[in-house]
């Protein structure tokens, strides 16, 4: 038997960073992890010598006084890594046939730019830029300013509107339209499934500055690992919880798959919701309870195409693309935008050779009939549905650089199934249960369970994404924390 303060159980981004906020108030913390690593998405694999990472691409809102820089700064690891800004003038470059428009750096950039691209439509621009502004104000964890009032993120003074129904009142031209509806990829949802305030969100932070990291996911994970450490965070890797005792709508201990009991005060669950309201019983949890939960759509899973090069593959210019080709959204199945990652110059030694990382998005039916199989078993008809697929990936690549086929040495793939194993996310949704418009505000997952002393954190709460994830950890930590000292510690 095992006590602490505070039991965190999962160790994706969202748990460690839970882990730290936690222990800086002098609580004892133990971190509970199914997997044999940290990271969650953005745990990393080797084949090779070469490193790949799984979920880690960029990271934005990293200059001064961002949101991004601000969370690293309070949790103490900023200054552990070594951030590396992406091209000033198309950090993030969107390709749909012959055209294309690079995302700069920064969000004032952007602005002079699509005024520029787009001198028709000025009106336009300006009210996406002028509510783009408006929704971040009222956002607390994306304004942080000290001193504030904010109303809470559910209670949010604006239309429940998807991106679509937003675009479709003002925005005429259709490249323009596509280029604002390009970073829905960031939530994992098309134009008329995602809310348009929480698109905004995702959209503005992608900016000021968009950056790697020197190490990618893997330089963050170690980084947040090793701050906890020295608070005395204790890790307890290959700990499968699978059951709650819980007495008087309380949580009393996690017990694990090896049979452990881990006790505490408090317990925070960084790992999708379904997981843990599965594992308990109908008379800790009220049955429609749980169903509600169960009942919530997922989001989709993530395939993915990691690629081992003879050389850099120079000729694609930027250093993240977002992809979509007609022939192949045409295809069977249809295949949306791809995002392809290649790392900057700055950051290639140590890990091993050249490599190109591409990843889209597939609802998990599409992989159904290999659900029940084990990991690495799942036989000859998954290994060639998964060929085919990744075909077609490096096929869209190979469009905008002819020579990729010849400089591969090794190909390597990833279906929600393989997230699913190593993550335990349900149905290997990238996001946890989906941000689609009919899931919002009070209709998504809160925080609060119907037990006194068991939270939920991670992407399924209020926001996706690396950024969305320390927003959910922080917002959660700091109703615990019950003091507002939080907020006003990280704002500026």
């Amino acid at each position: 038997m095992t006590g602490a303060d505070v039991v965190v159980i999962g160790a994706g981004i969202s748990g460690l960073v839970d882990a730290i906020l936690m222990a800086e108030t002098g609580r004892r913390v133990v971190v509970l992890e199914q997997h044999t690593i940290p990271g969650g998405f953005l745990q990393q694999f080797t084949r090779k010598k070469t490193v790949f990472d799984v979920g880690f691409h960029y990271m934005g809102s990293t200059s001064p006084g961002r949101p991004m820089r601000q969370f690293l700064e309070h949790l103490g690891v900023w200054d552990r890594l070594r951030v590396l800004p992406l091209p000033e003038d198309a950090a993030i470059e969107v390709l749909h046939g012959e055209r294309r428009f690079g995302y700069p750096l920064r969000f004032e950039a952007f602005h002079e730019k699509a005024l520029a691209t787009w001198p028709g439509s000025r009106e336009v621009v300006e009210k996406l830029v002028s509510d783009t502004g408006a929704v971040c104000r009222e956002f607390k964890w994306f304004d942080l300013k000290r001193g504030r009032e904010y109303q809470h993120p559910q209670d949010l003074p604006f239309p429940p509107i998807s991106l679509a129904e937003y675009l479709d009142g003002f925005v005429e031209d259709p490249w323009l339209r596509e280029v604002l509806e390009f970073q829905t990829f960031n939530l994992g949802l098309f134009a008329p499934e995602a809310p348009w305030t929480k698109h905004l969100l995702a959209f503005r932070s992608n900016f000021d500055e968009t950056s790697r990291v020197d190490g990618g996911g893997g330089a963050l994970v170690d980084a947040l690992v090793a701050r906890g450490r020295e608070l005395g965070v204790e890790y307890r890797f290959r700990t499968d919880v699978v059951g709650y005792d819980c007495e008087g709508r309380e949580v009393r201990a996690a017990q694990s798959a090896a049979g452990e009991r881990f006790e505490a005060d408090l317990f925070l669950a960084a790992c999708h919701p379904k997981v843990v309201l599965a594992s308990l019983s109908d008379e800790d949890l009220k049955p429609m309870f749980k169903e509600r939960v169960l009942s919530m759509k997922d989001s989709r899973g993530a395939f993915q195409v990691f690629l081992r090069l003879k050389r850099p593959l120079d000729s694609l210019g930027s250093h993240c693309l977002m992809i979509t080709d007609d022939e192949e959204l045409a295809g069977d199945p249809p295949l949306p935008t791809i995002l392809v990652v290649k790392p900057l110059e700055e950051e290639r030694a140590d890990r091993g050779s050249p490599r190109l990382e591409a990843m889209t998005y597939f609802d998990h039916g599409l992989f159904e009939a290999w659900a029940d199989e084990p990991l690495m078993k799942r036989g000859a008809d998954y290994e060639a549905f998964k060929a085919r697929l990744a075909d077609r990936v490096v096929a869209m690549i190979a469009k905008q650089a002819p020579e990729l086929p010849e400089l591969v040495l090794d190909r390597y793939s990833a279906t929600p199934l393989t997230d699913e194993s190593y993550t335990r996310s349900w149905k290997g949704g990238v996001f946890g249960i989906s941000h689609d418009i009919g899931q919002q505000g009070r209709h998504r997952p809160q925080p609060r369970t119907r037990l006194k002393n068991l939270f939920f954190t991670g992407h399924s709460i209020m926001m996706p994404g690396i950024c969305g994830v320390f927003i959910n950890a922080f917002d959660t930590c700091e109703m615990l924390r019950g003091d507002g000292s939080l907020f006003e510690s990280v704002s500026t």
